[in-house]
């Protein structure tokens, strides 16, 4: 197999996981920024501020896979030191667009009229698995009068996808602190659902 046919695999691949992450996206109603496990600001629109911007969440990987294959398609040439190069600028450049917008997008949905100090005792779930001793790297969907609406979490303890929620407390940065809801409040989270 040639890199030529490399590349094509790798676009038709990317572009076909993108399509799929778009149609789930619409059908889920689109509530959310997804897989970003972003450290909010206290709802500025900085741009410079990038401190926490996730550049390996699925979506960039997928955009990068996505845009390494075109580029390399396209532009890769017959060397194919230049090709992986090209190919490979055009994936990064595209990876920091997809991260920089995710994280742009939460901010703007931080910045609503949500009372930040109302969500302590809040129900959700969670959507990207916390790693626990409040590390960094989980965000819930917490169930609002209305709507729902994704939050960066840590957690005392690790919790996988899908696990039912108690917001305990609100840190920094609009991080919130979440806690394995009791078997009351679990069951509140799924009638919620319905």
């Amino acid at each position: 197999m040639n890199m030529h046919n490399i590349y094509l695999f790798l676009g038709i691949f990317g572009t076909t996981v993108l399509a799929i992450q778009f149609v789930l996206g619409m059908l889920s109603g689109g509530d959310g920024g997804g897989d970003a496990d972003i450290e909010l600001g206290d709802g500025g629109h900085d741009v410079a501020d990038l401190h926490g911007l996730n550049i390996f969440s699925l979506k960039s990987i997928v955009s990068f896979v996505t845009f390494f294959g075109w580029g390399g398609f396209f532009f890769g040439g017959e060397s194919r030191i230049v090709g992986v190069t090209v190919a490979a600028v055009c994936g990064l450049v595209m990876m920091l667009i997809t991260a920089l917008v995710i994280s742009l997008l939460l901010k703007m949905q931080q910045s609503g009229n949500l009372d930040m100090e109302a969500l302590p005792g809040c129900r959700g779930k969670v959507y990207l698995a916390t790693p626990g001793d409040r590390a960094a790297g989980g965000v819930v969907t917490v169930i609002l009068p209305g709507c729902t609406r994704q939050f960066p979490a840590r957690s005392d303890e690790p919790l996988p996808t899908g696990t039912d929620v108690t917001v305990k407390a609100v840190l920094g940065g609009g991080v919130l602190l979440v806690e394995r809801a009791s078997g009351e409040a679990a069951e509140g989270v799924k009638k919620q659902e319905l």
